[in-house]
This record gives C-alpha cells, structure tokens and sequence, in this order.
C-alpha cells in the first residue's frame, strides 16, 4: 500500500512539473516570437536583405500584404517577396533618419507549431529632418520550422490614415 502511495505521488510531482513546464514553454516560445518579430523590423529599417529574408518562410505560399500611403499591396510566394525586399533594400531611405519603433498591445496564440501574433506598432522618425509618426496593426502568422519561428504571412495595415475613423479601437 504505502508503495502504491509513493507511486502515485511520485506520478502527481511528475504531472504538476510537466504542466508547469509547459506554461514555461509556451512563454519561452513567445518570447522567441517576440525576438523575430523585434528582429524583422530592424532589419528591414537596416534595409538588411538577408536579416529580412531570413525570418520568412521559403516557400510559394508565404504570404505578403500592406495598407498604407501606397495603397494596397499583396504578394504571394517567397520568391515574389525577395524581389519586393530586394528592391527595398536598394532604394535610398537616406532622408529617414532617427527610428525609434514601439510595439504594444502583444497577442500570441500559439497551437503546436503554428502562431497567431498581432500587435499595434508605433514608429517615430524624421523624414528630412522633420518628426513624423506612423501608426499600424501588424498580423503575423507564423509556423516553427526545424526549431525556428518563420513568418508565414505578414499583414501590415499603417493606420496614420483612418486614426479619425478608428480613434480608440485597438487589438
């Protein structure tokens, strides 16, 4: 009796130690979420190609969209994706200086290898010398590949444009 006890015990510490593992794993996995995320914005203001295209998925079904100034853009593939990059990465941003980014409001939900990530983004720079501000929502869906986190689709929604339309709202 008493070993049936202990093996039942010993099975409960197992069991307690194994749920509170994976609460640290789950936190340990948005971090490195966090981390990618962090990682791609400098990266890009770096006009970093390789750190940019590092953290997307390599695939035809990776996808790409943004609402801004330039209106509606969407593309689908990762080849299409590294020309659109490419083409970033060369042009000159010499008049944007002084970037500070600012994200907030973090949402993960994550399901065995795949996340769902939103969060409000705020970035202060000066454009020609003058401060500006842009304000977006940014959508990540992002799947865990061989151990690292990879954007599967980037949704990018500036909205300095509509903030009188949704004042207040938020993720």
């Amino acid at each position: 009796m008493k070993k049936s006890v202990l093996i039942v015990f010993i099975a409960m510490l197992f069991a307690i130690s194994g749920c509170s593992k994976k609460s640290g794993d789950i936190e340990a996995e948005k971090a490195a979420i966090k981390k990618v995320l962090i990682y791609e914005t400098s990266a890009y203001l770096k006009q970093d190609l390789v750190g940019v295209l590092d953290v997307f998925s390599q695939d035809e079904n990776t996808i790409y969209l943004s609402v801004g100034s330039l209106g509606y853009k969407e593309i689908i593939g990762f080849k299409d994706i590294t020309k659109h990059f490419r083409a970033s990465s060369k042009s000159d941003w010499s008049a944007y200086t002084d970037y500070v980014v600012e994200k907030s409001n973090w949402n993960i939900n994550i399901s065995g290898n795949n996340a769902m990530v939103y969060f409000n983004q705020t970035m202060h720079f000066k454009m020609n010398g003058e401060p500006m501000d842009t304000h977006s929502k940014e959508i990540r869906f992002m799947e865990k590949k061989k151990g690292e986190w990879k954007i599967v689709m980037l949704a990018w929604i500036d909205m300095s444009f509509f903030e009188k339309d949704v004042e207040g709202k938020t993720f």
